[in-house]
């Protein structure tokens, strides 16, 4: 079912600089008396915290409270990642200030001659770097969001983030976090001419499915479908709801044919997994375009490309896979 048209073969932090407190905090705020007598009696200290944003600790948060912080994959780092690709200890987060916090904290990252190097906002550092409110670190194949908090505001940061970044219907990522994790792995496979290819994934006759069994089972088997491709993706791939039915994924460090292999494979596992609520069992397929990273793309040009090999599946059988550069 694969149709595959391509070739397969220390700078000091400037005392001026502001942090962006997110004045949507205030909108998420519960007005009710309760939660506010909370918010009222907590101290308003302000701490850094660290987001990890993809991989195999997506969601998990840490917060910066002490002199030294280590990012690694051995389990006696501070914030461990498991992943091949980070060093044991392989990078620090140096908090200035932090025993004074009060004061806006003044943090630092700092790559601990890792094999891989570090990435600060799409650029490997080779020396000690000033962090500033929402910037990306990218460890491995592991980013990491760096975030300033007041103790308040940490009652309520998971919900923020998740209502910013997640499809509240799938829990996955939603169209605006996949831009963000494109930016900056498409930077950095083309910095260091790696490989890079994006999947996009559309359900076949979603209409029908609406029409036929209403709105809740067509919710339903997009959660039954985001569950699938999610438990079939390396932890290093990173997958988001487009929009509607379909589905969008990154697949770092790949060529264009074993892209293709792994859409295939998504198709061929929800062809074989049918929703099953009650006495119903629907059968669902799917229909991909896949392409690879060429040089001067753009994340529109990128997804364009792809939706356009998805078109030609779309048009020629459905429940195929369409490949090209």
């Amino acid at each position: 079912m694969i149709n595959n048209d391509a070739d397969q073969t220390k700078s000091p932090l400037d005392d001026s600089t502001q942090f962006d407190t997110d004045s949507n905090h205030s909108d998420a705020l519960d007005t009710g008396s309760g939660l506010m007598k909370r918010y009222r009696d907590i101290p308003h200290g302000f701490r850094p915290i660290l987001i990890c944003m993809t991989g195999s600790r997506k969601g998990v948060r840490h917060k910066i409270d002490k002199k030294h912080t280590i990012i690694g994959r051995t389990q006696l780092a501070d914030f461990p990642i498991h992943e091949s690709a980070a060093s044991r200890r392989h990078a620090r987060i140096i908090y200035e200030n932090y025993d004074r916090p009060e004061e806006q904290p003044i943090c630092y990252i700092e790559d601990l001659e890792s094999r891989n190097g570090t990435e600060l906002n799409g650029r490997e550092i080779n020396a000690i770097a000033p962090l500033k409110e929402r910037d990306r670190l990218m460890i491995g194949h592991t980013i990491f969001g760096y975030f300033i908090r007041d103790l308040a505001e940490l009652m309520h940061d998971e919900f923020l983030y998740n209502n910013a970044m997640r499809d509240p219907l799938t829990n996955i990522d939603n169209r605006q976090q996949m831009i963000s994790h494109l930016k900056h792995f498409m930077a950095r496979a083309q910095r260091r001419q790696t490989q890079f290819c994006f999947l996009v994934v559309d359900v076949d006759h979603f209409k029908n499915i609406n029409d036929t069994y209403g709105h809740l089972i067509g919710d339903e088997a997009l959660k039954h479908l985001a569950l699938l491709m999610q438990g079939h993706i390396r932890e290093t791939d990173f997958i988001a709801r487009w929009g509607g039915e379909e589905f969008a994924i990154g697949v770092s460090d790949s060529t264009l044919y074993d892209a293709t292999l792994l859409a295939d494979r998504l198709r061929e596992k929800i062809e074989g997994a049918p929703l099953k609520i009650n006495d119903l069992t629907l059968p669902l397929t799917v229909s991909i375009g896949v392409t690879s990273l060429q040089e001067g793309d753009t994340i529109d040009m990128l997804f364009q490309r792809a939706d356009r090999y998805l078109y030609e599946a779309k048009v020629s059988a459905r429940n195929k896979v369409v490949a090209g550069t």
